[in-house]
C-alpha cells in the first residue's frame, strides 16, 4: 500500500506556500542505530553538510530551490530497508543517498526502480548495478575489484599462500569473500578452510578452533567490523598468531576497540577509494566537516556520502526536481568532487575505481600505498 501510494504521489515536491524557494527533498538511508551506526550517523552528517553548502550557494538560490535532507534508519536490515524505501517513496523524495549495506541496497533498489527514484550508493556488491536499473548508481568500486586487490595484497605484498576465509552471511560479506577466494586461487593461493558466521554472533571459540587446524598463514574475513574484531580477539586468545585481512568495513576505530589493540595490531583491510588526505578535495572537506561538527573527524565513507548528495543536487539543477528526469540526468552529470572526477557508466558504476589498503599500526588504521 505504501508503494502504491508512493507511485501515485507528488513527483515534484513543493512547499505548501507558493512564496519562497521550492523545496526539494533528498532522502538518506543508512544504519543510524545498531552495530553499523558508526558509519551511517557520520555519513548522514556529511550528506547534510553537502545540502547546507548547496543551499548557501548562489547557483541554488538563483534556481529558486531549497534542498532538505530526509534521513531514515534502515538498521542495516534488509526488511527494514524495504520499509524505509517505501516511506521515502511516499514522502516524494527526488532522490536517495544510500543505502550503506549491500544487503539493504539491493532489495531497496527494486522499490526505487518501480517508483522511478534515483539512488546513489556506496554499496559494493556487483548485483546492485547488474539489474540494469537506470535509477541505481554506485559511487565506489565493486567487490570484484576489491576482492582482486585483497588477493593481490595477501599474495604479493604479504607473500602468503595459505588462508582461511570467513564471511558473515550478508550480501556484502559473502560476496566479498567469494571474490577474494576466486582471485586468490587464480593467483596460486590455497584456501585451507571456509567458514560462515551469522551477524550478531559473539562467541567464536569453535570457529577459531577449526581455523587453527588448517595450518593457515592468514584469515580473510568478509563482513562488518564487530564480528571480524571478535574473531581477531579470539584468535589471539587461542594462540593463533596470524593477521586478519578484510574489506572496507573493518576500517573503523570500533574494530580496534572491540578486538583490542594487541589483537588488532598488524591486521589489514582494503578500502574503497583513496585515503581522505589523498582525495583531491580531501583537505577542504575535512576542514569543512570539522567546522560544522565541533572538530569531529570524518569517517571512511563520509566524503562519498557528501559527493553522493552533491550528485543529486547537480542533477536536480540540470533537470529540475522531477525524479525520473533526475535519474536520467545523473548518468550525464560530471564534476570534480572531493573523491575525484565524478562520472558514471551505462550501468551506473563509477569510473573512480581506486582501492586502498590499511594496516593497524600502534592501535590505528594507517594507509599503505594505494592498490591498482
Amino acid at each position: 500500500a505504501l508503494l502504491a501510494a508512493g507511485c501515485s504521489g507528488p513527483r515534484q515536491p513543493r512547499d505548501s506556500s507558493s512564496a519562497g524557494p521550492r523545496k526539494v527533498t533528498i532522502g538518506f538511508a543508512a544504519p543510524l542505530t545498531g552495530e553499523n551506526a558508526v558509519y551511517g550517523t557520520s555519513m548522514r552528517k556529511a550528506a547534510q553538510l553537502a545540502i547546507d553548502e548547496a543551499n548557501a550557494s548562489a547557483e541554488v538560490k538563483r534556481a529558486g530551490y531549497r534542498f532538505v535532507l530526509r534521513p531514515a534508519d534502515d538498521r542495516g536490515d534488509a526488511k527494514q530497508a524495504v520499509n524505509v524505501a517505501n516511506s521515502l517513496v511516499s514522502a516524494g523524495v527526488a532522490g536517495v543517498v544510500g543505502h550503506f549495506n549491500s544487503g539493504c541496497s539491493i532489495p531497496a533498489s527494486k522499490v526505487y526502480h518501480r517508483a522511478g527514484i534515483p539512488m546513489v550508493s556506496v554499496s559494493s556488491n556487483p548485483q546492485l548495478t547488474a539489474e540494469g536499473f537506470v535509477e541505481v548508481n554506485r559511487m565506489v568500486a565493486k567487490d570484484t575489484e576489491q576482492g582482486a586487490a585483497a588477493a593481490k595484497l595477501v599474495l604479493e605484498r604479504l607473500g602468503l599462500t595459505r588462508v582461511a576465509v570467513v564471511d558473515d552471511s550478508t550480501a556484502y560479506g559473502a560476496g566479498l569473500a567469494d571474490e577474494f577466494t576466486r582471485e586468490f586461487r587464480a593467483g596460486g593461493g590455497r584456501v585451507v578452510r571456509r567458514e560462515r558466521v551469522r551477524p550478531g554472533r559473539r562467541g567464536f571459540a569453535e570457529v577459531v578452533g577449526r581455523l587453527k587446524a588448517g595450518e593457515l598463514q592468514a584469515i580473510y574475513y568478509g563482513g562488518s567490523q564487530a564480528e571480524g574484531a571478535l574473531i581477531a580477539r579470539r584468535a589471539e586468545a587461542d594462540g593463533l598468531d596470524v593477521p586478519l585481512v578484510g574489506g572496507d568495513m573493518l576500517q573503523s576505530d570500533e574494530y580496534v576497540k572491540i578486538a583490542g589493540a594487541s589483537a588488532a595490531e598488524g591486521d589489514l583491510c582494503t578500502a574503497l577509494g583513496l585515503p581522505l588526505e589523498r582525495q583531491p578535495g580531501g583537505a577542504r572537506f575535512e576542514k569543512a566537516f570539522a567546522t560544522a561538527y565541533a572538530g569531529q573527524e570524518p569517517g571512511p565513507y563520509d566524503s562519498y556520502a557528501y559527493d553522493s548528495a552533491r550528485v543529486l543536487v547537480k542533477a536536480v539543477l540540470k533537470a529540475g526536481p522531477d525524479r525520473e528526469k533526475v535519474a536520467r540526468a545523473i548518468r550525464s552529470t560530471e564534476f570534480d568532487g572531493v573523491t575525484g572526477r565524478m562520472t558514471f557508466d551505462a550501468n551506473g558504476d563509477t569510473s573512480n575505481k581506486a582501492i586502498s589498503a590499511y594496516k593497524v599500526v600502534g592501535g590505528k588504521w594507517r594507509p599503505i600505498e594505494p592498490l591498482p
